[in-house]
């Protein structure tokens, strides 16, 4: 797990769909066996055809089997390397949606502000834990479509677990649809899992991201709460339809590149989580982050951070943290992350 395959994307083919060219030469391939490229350069027009071969190569859907030879390739062989790169073109365009909606929505708020309508968002501000306990209970018990919850940081209290069990068993009983985001370092809390494979029987769903997450609950798309950094168990109740839908839409986005949490813990899984935590750590150390501010961020602690630190330099061949945000800027490993810092931070809980 101290290993991670940092790629740099312009390495990585730009997906594309099959021409119809490519489609007919494949099929040649495939019921009449190898070809050489000459034969195809002999053709009439060849300049379709070795077009055509040069695109099945690409997507290694036709492999070389000698000097001039090439023969087709299985497709169940290449379909999830295809199909990963379609998936990585479609969560870029989620995460450019996401930036446009939250560009109109602030440009909805100046606008109204500008015309006198909004004096500021509707905001409510709660200091007590126990009256945010209370407004929690309320809106749980008056939720009818929908629970979306955002939580950074790795274990769950155990208090909390309890609490958090009850509630959420109500709403799924009524129907409301229940989902969680964690921080990939939630799977490796027991109490946590255990929690959530209960919950999924009943319907309720939860999925880990690899970045940061803001801790908030949306309830019914229509009430953001969020914690209150300068009063402990304290909560922002934002009623604004502007904000919340920002938020809603921004926690749907990263659903969809999220993995279920429930999901068995296969040796590839494992590999694949911690390689997507070092690239979030090697995104906080390039934006100038220590360690301990990068390990509460994660919901790590501040030696696995470290850890993975280490591991990153050894793989990049750095001497320096400087010479690690250097290489890591030079080959552009980072260029193709989404925004993380767009990623939601519920109060207590759910």
């Amino acid at each position: 797990m101290d290993t991670v395959t940092l790629q740099r994307p312009q390495d990585r083919h730009r997906p594309r769909g099959l021409t119809s060219a490519e489609m007919d030469l494949y099929r040649e391939f495939a019921e009449h066996g190898p070809l050489r490229r000459s034969r195809l350069s002999a053709r009439e027009h060849p300049d379709t055809f070795l077009r055509a071969l040069d695109g099945l190569l690409a997507n290694g859907l036709v492999r070389p089997i000698g000097a001039d030879c090439f023969a087709a390739a299985n497709p169940t062989e290449v379909s999830e390397e295809l199909l990963k790169r379609w998936q990585e073109r479609v969560q870029g365009a989620q995460l450019d949606l996401l930036r446009m909606r939250g560009q109109l929505a602030e440009l909805a708020i100046v606008h109204a502000a500008r015309r006198g309508v909004l004096q500021g968002p509707p905001l409510e501000r709660v200091e007590s834990p126990a009256e945010v306990q209370r407004i929690l209970d309320q809106q749980a018990a008056e939720c009818r479509r929908e629970l979306l919850s955002a939580r950074p940081g790795g274990p769950r209290p155990a208090a909390d677990l309890l609490r958090a069990r009850d509630r959420n068993r109500d709403l799924t009983a009524r129907g409301v649809r229940v989902r969680t985001l964690y921080q990939h370092s939630a799977r490796f809390d027991p109490p946590t899992m255990r929690y959530e494979a209960e919950l999924a029987e009943l319907g309720a769903e939860a999925r880990t991201v690899p970045g940061d997450l803001v801790r908030c609950l949306v309830f019914d798309r229509s009430l953001l709460v969020l914690p209150l950094d300068d009063a402990e168990g304290g909560a922002l109740l934002v009623r604004s339809p502007e904000l919340v839908a920002f938020v809603a839409e921004t926690i749907e986005l990263l659903w969809v590149t999220g993995e279920h949490i429930t999901r068995p813990r296969e040796k590839a899984l494992v590999q694949d989580v911690a390689d997507q935590v070092k690239r979030s750590i090697l995104r906080h150390l390039v934006q100038g982050e220590d360690d301990r501010a990068t390990a509460r961020a994660l919901g790590i602690s501040v030696r696995t951070c470290q850890r993975h630190v280490s591991a990153i330099m050894r793989q990049l061949g750095a001497t320096s943290r400087f010479q690690l945000g250097y290489l890591a800027q030079r080959h552009g490993l980072l260029a193709s992350e989404g925004p993380e810092a767009a990623s939601t931070n519920p109060t207590a809980s759910t």
